[in-house]
């Protein structure tokens, strides 16, 4: 339960170059999109170290990418609907939205014309890349939007759009079903759990105070011996000092070694369903509601017994160990399918533990839906789109069933 639970609550993956194997001298790749081959005319692709690099601008306007060229910066620039990607013809990285993402094989200039890796832009495209060895082709298909959980409830004209979300994710959840886009797109606001985006410092500031000991105690007088000693051999393999987290609870060095083992298992909380719903809101000047606070969140797992705190611990350290890569694939392949029978069984699986259930979800659910009532019963006649984990929507105690418990009639999107 905790060790979903922390996942779930608290965190671009680097694309790794399309590699294939050595390929026959000049023998020609083809590049199919959707089942068509590209034409490249003399721009020809070919294979450099196990990778396929195509012309940048063809590509990218194939794609539906509009093209820019900066001819003082010599870089070249595509652009499709909120994604940015820029390539310098000195630089071994592109920048995507403004993050510099290192290349396994360089952008390569070649005459007048620049070659890049096809997997890399394809893929922040939306398309799934697959190498056809016999023919010697790469083949481009666009992705279908993942389904998610969404729902939507109406009363005396104002509109809630509830979608159920995963905090930590990969890039294979995008793009998003056309459903969950255009409702965010009719929206007047969004709501989320809590609004972090601007409130790191003050966030970080709460952490330490809540988050560390102030008795003069340390970590190793609140765990077991068994406990603290594996902890220690986990740091030294990552290279830091046995006696890193000695100040900080339970809770927060689990939190933050969930993290860890998420981020080197290519999960990422910064695109995450409520990051990606936020960095676009700000981008739109949409308003930004939280239903909850930073200080209450952090208080709550503060609250849970040592016990239970360092259960958190022990399954952190063995999802470290063992990896959790299995577990949050299940979990992303229940979002991209919209699998509501998963979803409810993974709740369920959660109710095990009486205490952390009630505290995490139970009561958290019920203050959750008495604020989404309040937006439609309001007098304004306006459109909210919500987005909280997707656990808070399901089960006997979810928000959805509360509502409808309160006289709304919620219906699945």
């Amino acid at each position: 339960m905790f060790k979903k639970f922390s996942a779930m609550m608290l965190a671009l993956v680097l694309l790794l170059s399309f590699s294939v194997s050595a390929h026959a001298e000049g023998k020609p790749v083809s590049i199919w999109l959707d089942g068509q081959q590209i034409e490249f005319g003399q721009e020809a692709p070919y294979i450099e170290q196990g990778t396929t690099l195509v012309p940048v601008q063809p590509m990218f306007e194939k794609l539906g990418y509009e093209v820019s060229w900066d001819e003082e910066r010599t870089t070249v620039t595509g652009t499709k609907e909120d994604l940015s990607v820029s390539f310098h013809t000195d630089s071994a990285a592109a920048v995507v939205n403004g993050q510099e993402i290192g290349l396994l094989v360089p952008p390569a200039l070649k005459g007048d014309t620049l070659y890049v890796p096809v997997r890399f832009i394809s893929e922040l495209a939306h398309y799934k890349v697959t190498w056809d060895h016999e023919n010697y082709a790469v083949q481009l298909v666009l992705k279908e939007g993942s389904k998610g959980f969404l729902w939507k409830t109406e009363s005396k004209g104002n509109t809630v759009y509830l979608l159920g979300s995963i905090h930590i994710a990969n890039i294979d959840m995008y793009p998003l079903d056309k459903k969950i886009t255009d409702a965010f797109k009719a929206s007047d606001y969004l709501t989320v759990e809590v609004d972090l985006s601007d409130e790191n410092l003050a966030f970080e500031e709460m952490l330490e105070e809540i988050g560390t000991f102030q008795d003069g105690t340390t970590l190793k007088d609140h765990v077991s011996a068994d406990t603290y000693e594996q902890l220690g051999d986990i740091l030294e393999g990552l290279g830091l000092e046995r006696t890193t987290y000695d100040a900080y609870k339970p809770w927060v060095v689990a939190s933050t070694l969930e993290s860890v083992t998420l981020l080197i298992e290519g999960y990422d909380a910064q695109i995450g369903i409520d990051m990606y719903f936020m960095s676009h809101a700000k981008q739109m000047g949409l308003p930004i509601i939280s239903l909850e606070t930073a200080d209450f969140q952090l208080e709550l797992l503060d609250s849970l017994y040592e016990k239970e705190q360092e259960q958190m611990l022990v399954q952190s350290m063995d999802s470290f160990m063992g990896g959790a890569g299995e577990e949050f694939e299940k979990l992303i392949e229940m979002w991209i399918t919209g699998d509501d029978a998963a979803l409810t069984s993974f709740i369920e699986e959660s109710a095990v533990d009486e205490a952390g259930y009630k505290a995490m979800l139970v009561d958290r659910n019920i203050g959750m839906a008495d604020k989404i009532a309040e937006y439609l019963n309001g007098e304004q006649g306006e459109t909210y789109f919500v987005v909280v984990g997707a656990a808070h929507m399901l089960g006997d105690d979810g928000i959805v069933p509360l509502l409808e418990k309160k006289g709304f009639t919620v219906e699945r999107q």
